[in-house]
């Protein structure tokens, strides 16, 4: 029997994930802005814009997460992999990823997120 729900471990999932496209982002944003774009701000506008949905998700996550006493912790393994662990009602229950998994989701998320 699993001892989280779907929607928990979706906001786990954001919890791992959003952090992640912040920094992407942020970083995307520096590097247009230093680009010699004739037409920069289009892009700027673009990324702001996903970042402003992508903080407030987080925050929205970080609330759900407080207010039903879950956390989350991570340890780097060697191999390139990090392992998270997830503390949910008194349950622990731990998931490996690699950085290639993480790369490709955080990837497929600021797609998403430039749609929105």
């Amino acid at each position: 029997m699993p001892s989280m729900t779907m929607e928990d471990y979706r906001y786990f999932e954001n919890k791992i994930y959003l952090p992640m496209l912040i920094t992407v982002l942020e970083r995307d944003r520096e590097t247009v802005l230093k680009s010699p774009f004739k037409l920069g701000r289009p892009y700027v506008e673009i990324i702001d814009k996903a970042l402003d949905i992508v903080r407030a998700d987080l925050k929205a996550t970080d609330i759900y997460l407080k207010r039903r006493n879950m956390r989350l912790a991570s340890e780097k393994l060697t191999g390139g992999s990090i392992e998270y662990t997830y503390f949910s009602a008194g349950y622990e229950e731990r998931y490996k990823f690699t950085s290639d998994e993480l790369r490709d989701k955080t990837e497929k998320l600021m797609g998403e997120y430039f749609v929105k």
